[in-house]
């Protein structure tokens, strides 16, 4: 589904029915003021492993930019992450790992390979509503980063 061409199609997914900073996650990111789109969308909640939280949250998102030929070259992507990296230190509050990845990626539109900005985020917390609230605390602090890169990086665009 085209999120971005389609902004109803978000209420359309279980997962963005169940969570509510999800929701809006996708409506802000895929929205007219963001130059990006997403791909793969994956929650999950569990026992944590490793932690020390008696719950994890997590969730694992594919960004790539709206405008196509900017998905063809590594150092865009290079970009955002070191942008959206310093952001997040900023505010690096603990209660949630944040990765961040650049991977190859086939844009079957455009038939031809490219590059998406695989995020990844997991919260903790002592019940599952604990974790899922600090994801969705955490998620929020994404959405604000990305959006802050779109208006960094929307004048390179034009």
């Amino acid at each position: 589904m085209d999120l971005r061409e389609n902004p109803l199609a978000i209420d359309r997914l279980p997962a963005a029915r169940k969570h509510p900073p999800l929701r809006n996650f996708l409506a802000s990111v895929n929205g007219p003021e963001s130059i990006f789109t997403t791909g793969e969308i994956a929650t999950r909640s569990e026992p944590a492993a490793e932690s020390g939280a008696s719950s994890e949250f997590s969730s694992q998102f594919r960004i790539v930019f709206a405008v196509l030929n900017f998905n063809w070259e590594r150092a865009h992507y290079a970009d955002l992450c070191a942008g959206v990296k310093e952001l997040l230190e900023r505010d690096a509050s603990g209660a949630a790992r944040i990765t961040l990845e650049i991977s190859p990626c086939d844009f079957t539109v455009a038939n031809r390979s490219g590059y998406c900005l695989d995020i990844g985020l997991v919260a903790g917390g002592n019940s599952p509503q604990q974790a899922e609230m600090r994801w969705g605390l955490a998620l929020a602090r994404v959405q604000q980063a990305l959006l802050f890169q779109t208006r960094a990086l929307r004048h390179q665009m034009e």
